[in-house]
């Protein structure tokens, strides 16, 4: 969210220590901490974070973008943001507070530097947030245990994520059929017991997800235009954003980025996570 994200309404709770769970990420090899990391040389100087030393994340479990164990953000996003922190000598911390849908807010209020979660690049976010440059493109999908399309949506009662591009005009088509949800575990424990038709996340998501959870002859269909939802129309490109008034830490993020796809960093990301490391070059910035 395709986090698809996805205007968000919710709001992060301030300065709840039970929702920052310390990520032992190391800067500098992961060797050393934000205390003694004297010897590591930022890729970018002088940037500043929330938290001195720190590189605060907004989260929530969506893999195989994000992963949450425990204290540990892992997924393709996790151990790309771990490999830029190594570059800029941060330590990671994680805020899952509020979940998905209050990853933008908290972005946009700076109780965090940067969200994580499958955001998509959009005109609409454009706007509020600082756009990274791609990590790479992700499709949308409907997931149906029916074969459902994107044209066949009308009449079913149709599931989405809190934060997600096409939730307003999904709903404005849909109407009450439509249920936006605050999880994953909610959205496919629903589709698994009939109380919803199908639902709409990301391509690789749900690949990820029906792999290590099957649920008995669900298919993922990649959408298709829809006039009812415009943002159908084009493949998204992932990217993590941070605030408009930090400018140097969301040219650094673009640097990072650039730098990591150019080592090979982003392919091996990946393939670790059965993603087709085509994907990983997504072509010029776009937005939906």
């Amino acid at each position: 969210m395709t986090r698809i994200h996805r205007t968000l309404v919710r709001v992060l709770s301030a300065g709840t220590a039970a929702g920052l769970l310390a990520v032992s990420l190391a800067a500098c090899g992961g060797s050393e901490t934000a205390g003694n990391a004297s010897s590591c040389k930022p890729a970018h100087s002088g940037l500043k974070t929330v938290s001195d030393g720190e590189l605060t994340v907004a989260s929530y479990d969506f893999a195989p973008a994000t992963i949450l164990n425990g204290d540990n953000l892992t997924g393709m996003e996790g151990d790309l943001i771990a490999e830029i922190a190594k570059l800029e000598c941060l330590k990671v911390t994680v805020s899952t507070s509020g979940g998905a849908g209050a990853v933008i807010s908290s972005v946009q209020s700076k109780r965090v530097d940067i969200g994580s979660g499958n955001w998509l690049r959009t005109k609409a976010r454009e706007k509020i947030v600082h756009l990274s440059t791609p990590l790479w493109s992700d499709p949308g999908a409907i997931v149906s245990t029916k074969g459902i399309t994107s044209d066949d949506l009308q009449g079913k009662v149709v599931g989405s994520v809190a934060g997600n591009l096409w939730n307003a005009p999904l709903q404005n088509w849909l109407g009450d059929k439509f249920k936006i949800y605050q999880d994953e575990e909610s959205i496919y424990g629903d589709l698994k017991a009939g109380r919803i038709d199908a639902l709409v996340t990301s391509a690789a998501s749900a690949s990820y997800r029906l792999k290590n959870s099957p649920i008995a002859g669900a298919t993922v269909v990649d959408v298709k235009p829809n006039a009812n939802v415009p943002e159908f129309a084009a493949v998204g490109q992932v990217m993590l954003p941070s605030s408009l008034d930090n400018a140097a830490l969301g040219n650094a993020l673009d640097d990072d980025i650039k730098k990591l796809r150019e080592d090979g960093t982003i392919k091996k990301i990946l393939e670790k996570y059965g993603i087709d490391p085509k994907v990983g070059e997504p072509g010029a910035p776009t937005e939906l």
